[in-house]
């Protein structure tokens, strides 16, 4: 937490971790290589890769066929009101995962906001709060597949727990969202906003095949993913040499290495033994434990402005202090909370990539995000106290 206080990168921090904890438990080298090896050839680690890497070059055919673009001018089209619109833009953009993706729609939504007298800082909240409601739930987000790799809870039990987050955050941000003052809309032509509507549907179409097939036909992502990406490529009749070129611009090899070192940190802290203690130190603390891991995964959203960091760091702890069994509840909890953090936070690549580009202030932007996710937060923690 130091060291990402101090900027440091969030993989050699992980790696960082890692040998740390060799170190201080006296593991033996050889040992230490081959943990760091079953973590590596584990069937988890290949399928959350393999995954990745297929969501990656998804995203980027999306964009290279005009599915995006379609699927804006749609919407522009159809939708009368410029709130809603500086809404939906980068709610549809944040179907993607795109790390910093709040950048490719902030432009939309300063195009959509031309000719009005709404604020840098409100375009800014629209712009970054909505890029975000899919990150509860969406099976696309490493996040939510990570937590679910690292829980052992099944992807669509863990989407269907997290989903009324996602709605409720929507809702939570509507009454900012309608106090931003706009211009009377001029009506679309109906025989346009018909074709347009069409246009809108055709161009998501793909990436809610892909959420249907996970969630009402339970299909590893993986298949989904990888069925609707082979269409895709039949049907705009891609050669071998044109995709091995999208793989090129599409493929994030950092982000690769970094889930890999997330695997191999958790797969040390089993080995090594770190945490035997952690449940027995939890018991005594004058602190209910829930509020002890809700606080740590909070204060690493901060930290790392990124849901694979909080989860890659967090999750395993209280996984290994809970014998592997870790509840529903809790996973929820605590991915609740450290996304409250993510939100928060200036360590976010999109809240920071979207002040910069509207020119607002970031204290009143965070100041406008805060009411919304700390209620969000508090529903929470009145859930789980519930249904713990």
């Amino acid at each position: 937490m130091v060291l990402l206080w101090r900027r440091v990168p969030l993989f050699p921090v992980i790696l960082g971790g890692a040998l740390l904890m060799a170190v201080l438990y006296h593991t033996p080298p050889i040992d230490l290589l081959t943990t760091v090896w079953e973590a590596t050839k584990s069937q988890t680690t290949l399928q959350l890769e393999i995954i990745l890497l297929l969501i990656m070059i998804f995203e980027h055919l999306l964009g290279e066929y005009g599915y995006l673009d379609r699927m804006l001018a749609g919407l522009q089209s159809v939708i009368r009101d410029r709130r809603a619109v500086m809404a939906l833009l980068p709610a549809f953009i944040g179907l993607m995962p795109s790390a910093g993706g709040a950048l490719f729609s902030a432009p939309l939504v300063g195009r959509a906001t031309d000719g009005t007298t709404i604020a840098a800082e409100d375009k800014s909240f629209a712009n970054f709060y909505y890029r975000h409601i899919w990150e509860f739930f969406l099976p696309l987000y490493p996040g939510v597949l990570l937590t679910s790799k690292l829980s052992g809870i099944p992807i669509s039990r863990l989407i269907l727990a997290l989903m009324p987050y996602g709605v409720l955050m929507i809702l939570l941000g509507l009454p900012a969202l309608m106090r931003i003052p706009v211009m009377r809309e001029e009506k679309v032509p109906a025989a346009g906003k018909q074709g347009r509507a069409m246009d809108l549907l055709v161009s998501v179409l793909p990436v809610l095949v892909v959420v249907l097939l996970v969630l009402l036909f339970g299909v590893d992502v993986s298949w989904a993913v990888g069925i609707v990406l082979v269409f895709l490529l039949i049907r705009h009749r891609c050669t071998p040499r044109r995709l091995w070129h999208f793989s090129r611009e599409a493929v994030k090899v950092s982000t690769l290495l970094l889930v890999w070192g997330i695997m191999v940190f958790k797969e040390v802290l089993v080995a090594t033994g770190a945490v035997d203690a952690l449940p027995p130190l939890l018991a005594r603390l004058p602190v209910p434990e829930f509020a002890v891991f809700g606080l740590i995964t909070f204060l690493l959203g901060v930290l790392t402005g990124i849901v694979s960091g909080y989860v890659g760091i967090a999750f395993p702890l209280a996984i290994a202090a809970h014998d592997g069994g870790i509840s529903l509840p809790l996973v929820v909890f605590m991915y609740v909370a450290g996304m409250v953090g993510n939100m928060l936070t200036p360590m976010h690549l999109c809240l920071v990539l979207t002040v910069d580009f509207f020119k607002a202030d970031l204290q009143k932007v965070i100041k406008k995000v805060a009411g919304p996710v700390t209620a969000l937060l508090a529903v929470a923690v009145v859930v789980f106290l519930v249904v713990r």
